[in-house]
């Protein structure tokens, strides 16, 4: 029996309040495989178990939406002691202790169930379109999952003319003790491999923009829609310009997500309903009461609490808008110091509020960004998509009209870093531009690293390289 299917079980069994109820089955020591895909109820099974994976503290319940704010300079931590990524923080990481090991062999894990899915649902008994469903939705998590693990362990696409540099081991079935040592596929073919997972997966999906599980809302599983949001995201960092200008146009275009107001911004970050402009975000069980990703910015919690807003962000924001420390931060003084905390997850346990992954918000910055490079570039259209978010976040923010490419793309880079703050983004967007990284609000042993240190990019962990020796080891380490 494949172990990991064995921890896919063993994580249905607190599978998301909005899934469909699991049907009762015999113990999961005593299912294999066959059993859990002998049918379609079954395969739901497993798709919501893949989907409830990602709530790990080593995925998005910490370590990716963390460490890249935290190693780029939007956090500090609080506090002295008992610090969760403190080794990235201050750049001195290595095979054998980096915090990031266990983000590499947990998603490994994730990919694997998820390949399960692939492999084995078309054989099930039951309904051929929910087939079809949850294989394009299993396929977007095998994207999302790849997508995670190269801009973590891989240089950026642009660090070489071709992207021949190393990516990761693309793992596209099952593997099994008995299979050959994978390898390091190149950024360019693994971000081949990314996109062409998601073009399946929408010329799969229907247009009903729901997902296979029933009673679920639609921003908490893939379909065609928030898979091309992924796919414009991807496309952006693969420096596909005309893909990515195109793709986010049609999302946002469609009209079916709307971006929140001024007024109401800072309320969407509390409960568990989508916003209008929530794309895709990773839904909660109502019985959730870990720690969680708030749980580390939540004032109450003095055991967990660390991750504080550094002064190099808190000071970008106008008196005036409305993602200002005043009104999107919780203040505390700890030992005669003040801190700000984001109220972006301001709570865990059973407070803890959905992980948005793709925002409507993006989207805009995407098609900014993207149409300042494209082949033909439209300036006016750049202008005005930064210009819709600034001002949807300070009212009173004057319309700019940059007229160099140059000008334009550093005021995008700088919205994006105060729109998209402890949203796991600003490390890869400083990557792919070959940005240095400077931090003033800073007590590390390394404030300051140059845009081509090998340290920015997480080591694969010693025990893959010496397990695998078919395995190359970043440069550096």
């Amino acid at each position: 029996m494949n172990k990991n299917i064995i921890l896919l079980l063993l994580a249905v069994a607190l599978t998301l309040n909005a899934c469909e109820k699991i049907l009762d089955k015999q113990p999961t020591d005593k299912l294999s495989i066959s059993d859990l895909f002998k049918d379609v109820p079954g395969a739901k099974t497993a798709l919501a178990g893949a989907y409830s994976d990602l709530l790990t503290e080593a995925h998005y319940m910490r370590n990716t939406m963390v460490y890249t704010d935290l190693l780029a300079g939007n956090i500090k931590y609080s506090k002295t002691t008992n610090n969760r990524l403190e080794e990235v923080y201050n750049v001195i990481q290595t095979p054998i202790l980096s915090p990031m090991n266990e983000t590499y062999s947990s998603l490994y894990e994730e990919l694997n169930n998820v390949n399960n899915i692939i492999f084995y649902t078309p054989s099930a008994e039951g309904s051929t379109l929910e087939k079809v469903k949850i294989l394009a939705e299993a396929k977007c998590l095998r994207a999302l999952i790849h997508f995670d693990l190269v801009r973590i362990f891989a240089r950026p696409f642009n660090y070489t003319a071709n992207a021949s540099y190393p990516g990761i081991a693309v793992i596209l079935k099952p593997q099994l003790f008995g299979d050959p040592p994978p390898v390091r596929a190149s950024v360019a073919e693994t971000y081949q491999v990314i996109i062409n997972d998601l073009l399946e997966a929408i010329s799969s999906f229907d247009d009903t923009n729901k997902g296979v599980l029933n009673g679920t809302v639609k921003q908490n599983f893939f379909t065609k829609s928030s898979a091309k949001a992924l796919l414009a995201k991807v496309y952006l960092n693969a420096n596909k310009w005309d893909d990515a200008y195109s793709t986010a146009d049609e999302i946002i275009k469609s009209n079916q997500y709307s971006l929140l107001t001024n007024a109401t911004y800072v309320a969407s970050w509390t409960g568990r309903i989508p916003s209008s402009e929530s794309i895709f975000e990773i839904a909660i069980e109502n019985n959730f009461n870990s720690t969680g990703l708030g749980g580390y910015f939540e004032l109450s919690n003095t055991t967990y609490r660390q991750y504080a807003a550094a002064a190099d962000l808190t000071g970008l924001y106008s008196a005036s808008d409305i993602r200002r420390g005043a009104t999107m931060f919780n203040p505390i003084t700890i030992n005669s110091v003040a801190y700000l905390f984001s109220k972006k997850y301001a709570a865990g346990a059973s407070g803890q509020t959905p992980i948005k992954v793709l925002r409507l918000s993006e989207l805009y910055l995407i098609r900014a960004e993207a149409a300042a490079e494209k082949a033909s570039p439209d300036f006016t259209q750049a202008n005005a998509d930064l210009n819709a978010i600034r001002r949807r976040g300070d009212a009173s923010a004057a319309n700019l009209n940059l007229t160099t490419k140059d000008a334009l793309i550093d005021a995008i880079l700088l919205e994006r870093r105060k729109e998209l703050a402890f949203e796991g983004n600003l490390l890869y967007d400083l990557a792919r531009r070959k940005k240095n990284i400077v931090r003033i609000d800073c007590i590390s042993q390394n404030c300051n690293i140059n845009a081509d240190d090998y340290r920015l990019v997480m080591p694969i962990p010693s025990n893959t390289i010496i397990a695998n020796r078919s395995m190359v080891q970043n440069q550096g380490y």
